[in-house]
């Protein structure tokens, strides 16, 4: 009668589970980009659709054009109803103008026009807007 495995076994059992490993985690860290990609989505689409309803009840109360002066926290939160940028993925220029976020080591810059209310995604590497086809498709 067997009371313990033998080492064959073993072994055997080590590279079955290192095989799955080397599966899975390449799958599970682009699941965790596309996630903080989705995250960032739905900030950019909360602020644009915030800017415009600002604009919107501006226009309305005949208090000038009604696009915000600029995008600093403290308006973000304004016009939003209290959301609050994740500072582990964004940063805010102190002129209000660019609000820039890094994913996965990619960087993107958006750039806040004040006479238009638009936001214009540039990624930092000029050849190419991988990280902002990503969040603006």
């Amino acid at each position: 009668m067997k009371k313990a495995f033998t080492m064959i076994e073993l072994v055997f059992v080590i590279v079955v589970l290192g095989i799955l490993a080397m599966v899975a985690l390449p799958r599970l860290a682009s699941s965790k980009e596309d996630a903080e990609i989705t995250r960032v989505k739905a900030e950019i689409a909360a602020i644009r659709s915030a800017i415009q309803t600002h604009r919107g009840a501006k226009l309305l109360a005949q208090k000038g054009k009604g696009y915000p002066e600029k995008l600093d926290e403290k308006t973000i939160e304004e016009i939003t109803n209290g959301t609050k940028l994740n500072k582990k993925y964004w940063t805010l220029s102190n002129e209000g103008n660019q609000l820039t976020v890094k994913i996965a080591g990619k960087q993107a810059i958006f750039t806040y026009d004040k006479d238009k209310g638009s936001l214009t995604c540039k990624d930092s590497d000029k050849d190419t807007n991988a990280l902002c086809d990503k969040i603006d498709n």
